[in-house]
């Protein structure tokens, strides 16, 4: 395989909202340098790219895929990611990795939520940045539409260097403003230099203008010539849009269609190789020292650095490690240093991934991807290299679950098989977890949404061949006294032989909300000796963990036990542990006891003219607005609502904004459910432990 010096390599997200033409373009990219020789199609399920069975299915990317070519003695790596926002797990992996991004905007719809959503990433990552306003074939394409919204909704800072001539069917051309030539082109995708069109030349101008006080901005010399002259050279242009563009100055805004010969491809790869930074582009790195942060060397001459970006697991060819080398090289049969978990890592096998083809190589070298086979001690976002680095590379930070549903496998007896299939998933899958809830007892899946659920359990039973059913979580309720109460219990059993008693006073109170349980021992004159006190203690706290209301935990309760009774044969630790818990069983049914909920604060980001929807829908979920703010044109709501409210509620708030809102969700606490509902929770969770 051919090596390239990190100067010589150009790596770029694709970005942008679900349908945007990311996996088209960068095949239409792969076919004109002749990486592929023919273009695949999504609709089709041909795809270089989009290969995964769930892929194909969908017609959509879920998962990241690679594709390499060379343009003019450059390699580019195209890393084609998921526009849909439940799999933006691989996104922000993604741009981990890569000095820019490609953010697609689609002509025809102009700027939609999940480009503002990766937009957001893009420039927290403080990545410089392409802006390819992208199916200028489409019908209703309109670039001026398209570009106004990029101005207003992403960046003031988007500059075009490129015109297109015409849109829609008549699409036919380009202008190119730095170099002050139009382009058409005929149907096999072959541009020919034209005049540029008289209607096109006011157009021109303006653009030409406005990219030439950007080029120069940067740069006192070519800010003097430009005074002086009013005038830059193309050369003279490039270097100032190559500064501009890596200081994130601004971001060259281009326009294409990659459908069949394609129109603008050439110019655009211009653009990649031009503008946009180089491998070597940071000698520097953030990283993290014993929790501190510090800097790790990065380039050809560095000590080894790489960062494991993504996991794939694959039926036939096994674990492939997926990595991006950012210091020295890394080759097969050496050892290496796991730096975030300091332990000993040796790389057996590396390969090349061009989308589904694979290819055995010796090295990756600084600058560049590969992927090693069945590494054993390093996962998804760890950082790999020479044990002479004593620092990692900062965390990958993934989106916190926003869903949850409940599993269970629909065949008896295969709970183990089930846990081990969904824990390899999960080694590919960050932005997933799963677990056993302690109090429910149920498998609760926490994720991105359902689609995201779909995928998972589409591929437990593909690859793992586990099939399960799901359903709504229980909710794992409190109980909890609101007043005090005295309760006196006996416990006494005769059934020849020896009997068991034990007799109680003890009165209830609840505690501070956090609190938790407190036990305090008031006897006096040995009512109750002291042998047995603990053993009432115990069976206060078993029968807290097992609820005395309806099957949940009890929590901030205060028990003073201050009166009692024993026999000199018949009284036990047994006994008083079973007095104790008829004790707590009288209080909460004959006491004022009541649930608790969790709550969960939840923050929306929603188009305007949806926002009263949102919120009437929040309320109607006993929701708490605590909130709204303007984020930009969007608007933020933010709410506390309970769980029990929030079942497949990312489904729901998609559609009612048409796919335009999105939410965050994180735990705020307990709170007492309304009165009105503690009754029939209690029904229903009676009913369910006759029925299980």
């Amino acid at each position: 395989m051919k090596q390239y010096a990190p100067a010589d390599i150009r790596n770029l997200a694709l970005v942008g909202h679900q349908g945007a033409g990311k996996t088209t373009l960068a095949e239409a990219v792969l076919f004109k340098t002749g990486a592929i020789s023919r273009m695949g199609s999504v609709d089709e399920g041909t795809s270089n790219l989009d290969y995964h069975v769930n892929e194909i299915d969908r017609k959509t990317t879920i998962y990241t895929s690679i594709g390499s070519c060379e343009y003019e003695k450059t390699k580019f790596n195209l890393l084609d990611t998921p526009g849909f926002e439940d799999f933006h797990g691989e996104l922000i992996a993604s741009l981990s990795v890569v000095e820019s991004a490609m953010v697609l905007v689609r002509a025809d719809s102009g700027v939609e939520v999940g480009t503002e959503v990766v937009w957001e990433v893009v420039d927290e990552k403080e990545l410089p940045a392409i802006i390819v306003v992208s199916k200028m074939d489409k019908e209703h394409a309109d670039f001026a539409a398209a570009y106004a919204q990029i101005r207003e909704r992403l960046t003031p800072k988007a500059i075009p260097v490129q015109i297109p001539i015409g849109e829609g069917e008549s699409f036919r051309g380009l202008i190119d403003v730095a170099e002050g030539k139009a382009y058409q082109y005929d149907d096999a995708g072959k541009a020919t230099e034209t005049p540029i069109p008289d209607e096109m030349k006011s157009a021109y101008e303006e653009a030409r203008e406005e990219l030439l006080n950007a080029a120069a901005e940067h740069d006192d010399a070519l800010v003097e010539k430009f005074l002086e002259e009013g005038e830059l050279s193309y050369e003279e242009i490039i270097q100032g849009i190559q500064i501009g563009v890596r200081d994130r100055a601004f971001y060259p805004v281009c326009a294409v269609s990659a459908q069949d010969g394609g129109i603008g491809m050439r110019p655009l790869l211009h653009c990649i190789k031009e503008y946009l930074p180089p491998a070597d582009f940071r000698t520097e790195l953030a990283g993290l020292r014993n929790g501190e942060e510090c800097t790790i060397a990065a380039g050809a001459s560095a000590p080894t650095v790489a960062r494991v970006f993504k996991v794939s697991i694959e039926r036939d060819a096994g674990e492939f490690s997926i990595m991006r080398c950012f210091g020295g090289s890394i080759e097969a049969g050496q050892d290496y240093h796991n730096l975030t978990h300091d332990r000993s890592e040796r790389v057996t096998q590396l390969f090349s991934l061009e989308g589904k083809n694979r290819e055995k190589i010796d090295r990756i070298g600084a600058g560049d991807f590969g992927a090693a086979v069945k590494l054993k001690e390093t996962h998804c976002g760890d950082t790999l290299g020479d044990k002479s680095v004593d620092a990692a590379l900062p965390p990958i930070v993934y989106p916190e679950p926003s869903s949850r549903v409940a599993v269970r496998p629909a065949k008896d007896g295969e709970d183990d098989k089930m846990a081990q299939g969904l824990s390899r998933i999960r080694d590919e899958d960050p932005t997933f977890r799963f677990g056993t809830d302690q109090e429910t007892h149920e498998i609760v899946l926490e994720g991105q949404g359902e689609a995201h659920f779909d995928v998972i359990l589409e591929r437990l039973a593909r690859r793992y061949g586990v099939e399960v059913t799901r359903h709504e979580p229980r909710i794992p309720y409190r109980e909890a006294l609101v007043s005090s109460i005295e309760v006196h219990a006996r416990h006494k059993k005769q059934s020849g032989g020896r009997g068991q008693f034990a007799d109680v006073h003890i009165k209830f109170e609840p505690n501070e909300r956090g609190a938790g349980f407190e036990f305090v021992d008031a006897i006096v004159g040995g009512a109750v000796p002291s042998r047995f006190i603990p053993a009432v203690r115990k069976g206060l706290e078993e029968t807290m963990e097992k609820g005395a209301l309806a099957g949940y935990r009890v929590v901030d309760l205060k028990a003073t036990l201050y009166d009692g009774g024993y026999h000199d044969v018949d009284s036990s630790e047994a006994a008083f542990k079973m007095a104790a818990f008829l004790a707590m069983r009288d209080a909460f049914k004959n006491g004022k006891a009541t649930l608790l909920e969790p709550i969960y604060n939840v923050t929306v980001r929603v188009p305007e003219e949806v926002m009263g929807d949102v919120m009437g829908d929040l309320s109607s979920r006993r929701g708490r607005i605590q909130g709204t703010e303007a984020i930009g044109h969007l608007q933020e709501v933010r709410a506390q609502v309970p769980l029990a409210e929030l079942y497949r509620y990312s489904t729901s708030l998609r559609s009612m904004s048409q796919g335009r809102a999105r939410h965050t969700r994180s735990f705020a606490g307990y709170e007492e459910v309304p009165r009105e509902l503690v009754k029939k929770i209690v029904e229903q969770s009676k009913m369910e432990a006759e029925e299980g």
